[in-house]
């Protein structure tokens, strides 16, 4: 496994050359490309790099086989609902999964654990926290299912 630095563009498939137009900050239009520039592996992105979505979305962090995958900072467009937004923490499988935080464009922060995009455990929770243990994978998942029949999902 060869790893080179480079740029890659795509939606769900990345290639070399962008296939439509490319988020460029202050520039007016959609955009139906994403780009990476980083670390790369058999035409995905692997390693270390930076990611912009279409709308100017940024991620920075890990990639594994071109998914997020670690330790990552996820900041959402100036152009979405949530401007100002951003996720500091960790990835699995493109996902928020395991230890982060969620911090508000006035500063405001929400950390917790998190399994499949859901925050599953707030680090204000007491009811929750045992001397501040590290919940395994079944105990945050029980987590998830508690909250899911609390909001009647």
């Amino acid at each position: 496994m060869t790893s080179k630095i480079g740029i890659l563009y795509g939606r769900t498939k990345w290639s070399e050359e962008p296939q439509g137009g490319v988020y460029e900050k202050g520039k007016d239009g959609f955009f139906s490309d994403h780009k990476y520039e980083g670390e790369i592996v058999d035409g995905k992105p692997h390693g270390n790099g930076t990611w912009t979505q279409m709308d100017g979305a940024t991620y920075v962090g890990q990639f594994v086989n071109g998914l997020r995958e670690g330790l990552g900072t996820f900041t959402w467009s100036e152009k979405s609902p949530v401007s100002g937004k951003s996720y500091e923490g960790e990835y699995k499988n493109n996902r928020r999964h395991g230890k982060g935080k969620l911090i508000f464009e006035g500063g405001y922060v929400e950390e917790g654990n998190w399994i499949d995009n859901k925050m599953v455990i707030d680090e204000d929770d007491e009811s929750w926290r045992e001397g501040g243990k590290d919940y395994t994978e079944e105990e945050l998942q029980k987590r998830v299912e508690y909250y899911e029949k609390r909001e009647g999902k």
